[in-house]
C-alpha cells in the first residue's frame, strides 16, 4: 500500500487488514520504494499530484484519486490501475475494488465514470462481443462465460480472439482496460461502484 500522507496510510491499512484473506505487507510513502521490496500481487496507491500515473508499472493497481480534480484516468489505466476509487468512496468500495482486481476484473467508482472520455474512433463490436468482453473484464473464465451466455467454450474463445484483434489487446488486463476506455461498463448489484 502506497500513500504519502501518514494518516491516509494508516486509514487504508486499517480498512485493508479488516478484509478477510488480505494482508498488507508494505506501507510505503512513495512508489519508488516499491523497487526495494519483493513484488506484491496487488498495490493500493493514493494517487495525488506528486505521483504521476506513469511512475508505476505494476500489473494490478487500485488507485485512490481526488474527486474534484482526478488525474488523467486513461493514463492511470494505461499505467496499470485496474481499480479506480476516490477519497470520497465508501470503505466498502475499497474492498470491492480490491476483490475485483484480485479476481482479474476491474472496478471504477460510479462518480469517476463521467470522467472517462469516449474515444472518437471506437472499434465496432457486436452485441455478443460486448457481452463477452464485459464478462472477461469481470474475471470469468471462458467456460463460465459460455454457461452464462448459453454458448460453448469454443465459441467464447472465438469471440475473445475476435475482440482481441479488434481492440488490439494481447491479454485479459489489456482487454479490461479497453473495456473501461470504450465505456462498456455494466452496473452490478454487489456495491455502489461499477464493475465491468
Amino acid at each position: 500500500m502506497v500513500a504519502a500522507d501518514p494518516i491516509v496510510r494508516a486509514g487504508l491499512t486499517r480498512i485493508l487488514t479488516s478484509s478477510p484473506g488480505l494482508t498488507v505487507r508494505h506501507e510505503l510513502a512513495d512508489l519508488t520504494a516499491l523497487r526495494a521490496v519483493p513484488p506484491p500481487t496487488l498495490v493500493v496507491v493514493d494517487l495525488d499530484e506528486r505521483v504521476p500515473p506513469a511512475s508505476w508499472q505494476r500489473p494490478r493497481v487500485v488507485a485512490l484519486v481526488r474527486p474534484p480534480s482526478p488525474p488523467d484516468l486513461l493514463a492511470a489505466l494505461r499505467g496499470g490501475a485496474i481499480g479506480l476509487i476516490t477519497r470520497r468512496s465508501a470503505a466498502t468500495d475499497l474492498g470491492l475494488a480490491v476483490e475485483a482486481v484480485r479476481r482479474g476484473g476491474a472496478y471504477v467508482a460510479a462518480e469517476l465514470l463521467t470522467a472517462l472520455p469516449t474515444p472518437s474512433h471506437e472499434p465496432r463490436l457486436t452485441d455478443r462481443e460486448v457481452e463477452t468482453l464485459r464478462w472477461v473484464a469481470q474475471g470469468l473464465t471462458h467456460s463460465q462465460i459460455g454457461r452464462r451466455m448459453g454458448l460453448t467454450e469454443s465459441t467464447v474463445s472465438t469471440y475473445v480472439k475476435r475482440i482481441r484483434t479488434k481492440l488490439q489487446a494481447g491479454n485479459k488486463a489489456e482487454l479490461t482496460r479497453r473495456a473501461i476506455e470504450l465505456g462498456f461498463l455494466t452496473r452490478f448489484p454487489q456495491g455502489p461502484g461499477s464493475h465491468i
